[in-house]
C-alpha cells in the first residue's frame, strides 16, 4: 500500500516509517526538515522524504499524491514551542489541514496517535487541540483509527528513573500522586499497531485506548525503578494532583505544564490491553523487562553527564 508517515522523524514516526517499509509497503515520509532522517536508519534510503510545513497546505500536497493511507504522528515539540507555536497549531490546525489535504487528494485511510483521556471536557490547549484532530477525523468521511495512547516508556527514561535516582532513600514521590494507574508502552509496539491499522478490518473506524500489558500504579513502577538501581527507596506516599496544581499556579514560571495541562492529563487510568491484542496480536514488551534492560543505561549516562 502507498502509505504517507506524518512526522516521519520524531520517537513514533520514525518508529512506524520502520515498520512500515519492513511490511513492504511503499512509504512517503513528511517531515520539517531532514535533521533527523538518520533515526530512520537503513529505512532512510528506502522512503521518498518530503520536507515541508503542516501549517502550510500547500506544502503538503505534492507529498500526497497517490496516497491512500497517512499516519499521523505529529505532537509539539520543545523546538517549535520555542519558535512560539502553540498546541493548537501544530495539533490542532496543523493535523487538520493533513486531514483537509487527505480528503482533497482521496486519501482512503488515517491513522493518528492522540492521547489517553482526550475528550470533550478536556480543559487544557493541549487537550483541546487534540479533541479537534480527533472530531475532524472522525467526521471527515474517511476511513480512521485513532489511538488514544498511554505514556511510553520514553517517559521512563528521561522522568521516572532519573527522578528515583536523583531522589535517593525516600518513601515521597514529590511529583504527583503515588496511587494512579498506568499502563506504560513500546513506541515499536505502538507503531506495529499504527501500521497494522491501515489494512485491518478489525480496526475500522475505531477509536481505541492503547497501553502495555501491564497496568501498575505509579508507586508500583517507582519501586521497581528503585529496585533494579538499587536504591534504597521504598515509595508509599505522593503528592495530591490538588497540590500539585497549586504549587504551578503559585509558581507558573517554574513549571513545564500549565495547571490545565496537569488537570487533565493526571488521572487514574486502567486500559484494557486484551482489546489491543485481540485486535492486532501483538506481544507487547513487558514495564519490568524494560526496565531492566533501561536503568543501567540511564544510569550510566548521568554518571558520563556529572549527574
Amino acid at each position: 500500500m502507498n502509505i504517507l508517515v506524518v512526522g516521519a522523524t520524531g520517537d513514533v514516526g520514525s518508529a512506524v516509517t520502520k515498520n512500515a517499509v519492513e511490511k513492504g509497503h511503499n512509504v512517503k515520509a513528511f517531515d520539517i526538515s531532514k535533521a533527523n532522517i538518520d533515526k530512520l536508519g537503513e529505512a532512510k534510503n528506502r522512503v521518498e522524504f518530503f520536507e515541508g510545513d503542516i501549517l502550510d497546505m500547500s506544502s503538503l500536497e505534492p507529498s500526497m499524491e497517490a496516497v491512500e493511507a497517512v499516519i499521523i504522528t505529529i505532537r509539539l515539540n520543545p523546538d517549535q514551542i520555542q519558535k512560539g507555536r502553540t498546541y493548537q497549531d501544530v495539533e490542532g490546525n496543523g493535523i487538520m489541514n493533513v486531514v483537509e489535504v487527505a480528503k482533497q487528494k482521496g486519501v482512503k485511510k488515517i491513522v493518528l496517535i492522540s492521547a489517553d483521556g482526550i475528550g470533550p471536557d478536556c480543559l487544557s490547549d493541549m487537550y483541546q487541540a487534540k479533541f479537534q484532530s480527533e472530531e475532524a477525523i472522525r467526521n471527515s468521511g474517511m476511513d480512521y483509527t485513532i489511538f488514544q495512547s498511554s505514556g511510553l516508556f520514553k517517559d521512563i527514561d528521561f522522568f521516572f528513573i532519573p527522578n528515583v535516582l536523583k531522589l535517593g532513600e525516600t518513601d515521597t514521590w514529590p511529583f504527583g500522586p503515588a496511587d494512579i494507574h498506568m499502563s506504560p508502552l513500546s513506541r515499536f509496539d505502538l507503531a506495529k499497531c499504527m501500521v497494522d491499522a491501515v489494512e485491518n478490518p478489525a480496526a475500522s473506524n475505531k477509536t481505541l485506548s492503547v497501553g502495555g500489558p501491564d497496568c501498575i500504579t505509579q508507586r508500583e513502577l517507582l519501586n521497581m525503578i528503585a529496585k533494579e538501581a538499587g536504591v534504597n527507596a521504598n515509595y508509599t506516599k505522593g503528592v495530591s494532583k490538588e497540590q500539585l496544581i497549586e504549587r504551578v499556579k503559585s509558581n507558573p514560571e517554574k513549571s513545564f505544564f500549565t495547571a490545565e495541562q496537569l488537570q487533565d492529563f493526571i488521572m487514574d487510568s486502567k486500559i484494557d490491553h486484551n482489546i489491543i491484542k485481540e485486535i492486532f496480536g501483538v506481544e507487547f514488551q513487558r514495564v519490568g523487562d524494560y526496565i531492566k534492560e533501561t536503568v543501567p543505561k540511564v544510569k550510566a549516562a548521568m554518571v558520563k553527564q556529572g549527574k
